[in-house]
């Protein structure tokens, strides 16, 4: 038998990492400062840090909320075509107590 080598496993990449799309990085989340930046994979925001709702185009200007979080940025299709739809991480389930 004739062993053909193996290509390398695609692995996710870490943060800091350059990225086309945010379904390549680890934390699900791939930024751009600028439409002329490179991507980089970034973690995902924090609590009280700024986040977006969502992206057309898989590379955001800020990241969503890390998980039990919620951005209260603007949720329209309009917000997220024009990339205005920033707001801010908070705990729902903490404001409410």
């Amino acid at each position: 038998t004739i062993l053909l080598p193996q290509p390398p496993e695609l692995g996710l990449q870490e943060n800091g990492e350059l990225c086309l799309n945010s379904a390549q990085c680890k934390s699900q989340c791939c930024q751009h400062t600028g439409a002329l930046d490179l991507a980089r994979c970034i973690p995902l925001a924090s609590e009280n840090s700024e986040c977006s709702v969502k992206t057309l185009y898989g590379i955001y200007y800020k990241c969503p909320c890390e998980r039990g979080l919620t951005c209260d940025g603007d949720k329209t299709i309009v917000g997220a075509i024009t990339n205005t739809n920033f707001g801010v991480c908070h705990d729902v389930g903490r404001s409410k107590q």
